[in-house]
């Protein structure tokens, strides 16, 4: 039995995976496959103008295989000894009791015998024909069912070929629809970079007004405490004088005091820096939803439109 196992597996090595049978003019593809050389240019003719292993179904260049003659010559010395391993079959079934044999056919138990020998008693009622008669019948079936095993791999082959053909279909499907989804993304990022860029100067702008505004009040306030302080050191000094120099010159230190206007507080800011404060305010506020709707509408599948369905379902459909 493990001589038997060591046998299939030598004879797989040396089969063609397209042909199923053994090697002629095995050539190797890069990635380490054999097959006959008519088989696999045949075969990358049948399929498309791409080529990938038919085993391993990887793809590898156009023609681009070595000749294995180390393989070959396996091949023809494996041929050599199954012609050898035959001929010794039939010549052990040959009866060695009886010189020469007569050999006849059994049907219904599919073995042939000698007819001299006493096993051959138990065939009578059998039906019984001659060997060569029987290897030629037999012969025609193997043929029969040969014919009809190639033309069965014919149709695979076929199947082969679409399922390669609707394969290519579908990735350039995906490759269309990703070049679509990589400019949308791109218009996207622009689109949020353009208004990053807008909101941001929008932000500096609104603080450079407010820059401004806190300048200009910031100095009628202090153009106010300098007066003030003019004002009051004056009456200061005043009040430090002597009784005559003091009353000297004091109404107009009083005219002074109650000339000066009273102040106004310019700390309202325009109602225009109020406003762009609250469309910044509106927007920021805005953000989040934009963002949570954008990640919704990401996140679930995409409803595709009927006509790319239909695409779609034709590059599935079976033939």
């Amino acid at each position: 039995m493990a001589t038997g196992s060591i046998g299939k597996k030598l004879q797989s090595e040396i089969t063609c995976f397209v042909c199923l049978e053994y090697f002629v003019q095995p050539v190797t593809l890069e990635c380490g496959h054999n097959f006959c050389h008519a088989c696999i240019v045949k075969h990358w003719g049948q399929i498309s103008n791409q080529t990938i292993c038919p085993q391993c179904r990887v793809s590898v260049p156009r023609l681009k295989f070595k000749p294995n003659g180390q393989l070959a010559n396996v091949v023809q010395l494996i041929r050599q000894l199954s012609d050898q391993a035959k001929q010794m079959t039939r010549t052990s079934k040959t009866c060695q009791g009886h010189e020469p044999a007569i050999l006849s056919f059994c049907k219904d138990d599919l073995v042939p015998f000698c007819i001299h020998c006493d096993g051959s008693q138990e065939h009578q009622t059998h039906d019984v024909i001659s060997v060569a008669q029987a290897a030629e019948e037999y012969k025609d079936q193997f043929l029969r069912c040969i014919e009809s095993l190639r033309k069965e791999k014919e149709v695979v082959m076929e199947h082969l070929s679409d399922t390669d053909k609707k394969s290519q279909g579908l990735f350039q499907l995906v490759e269309a629809e990703k070049k679509k989804v990589m400019d949308g993304f791109n218009h996207l990022r622009q689109r949020v970079l353009e208004q990053n860029t807008f909101w941001l100067a929008k932000v500096e702008e609104v603080k450079t007004e407010i820059t401004l505004e806190t300048n200009d009040q910031m100095a009628i306030i202090s153009k106010e405490l300098f007066v003030l302080d003019y004002i009051i050191q004056d009456m200061v000094e005043k009040c430090d004088q002597p009784v005559l120099e003091f009353l000297e010159n004091v109404g107009s230190v009083l005219e002074r005091y109650k000339k000066k206007k009273k102040f106004e507080n310019p700390g309202v800011f325009p109602p225009k820096i109020k406003h762009e404060i609250w469309g910044l305010q509106d927007f920021s506020a805005f953000l989040p939803g934009a963002v949570k709707q954008f990640e919704k509408n990401t996140t679930l599948e995409p409803d595709p439109t009927q006509e790319k369905r239909l695409r779609l379902g034709e590059a599935c459909q079976d033939p």
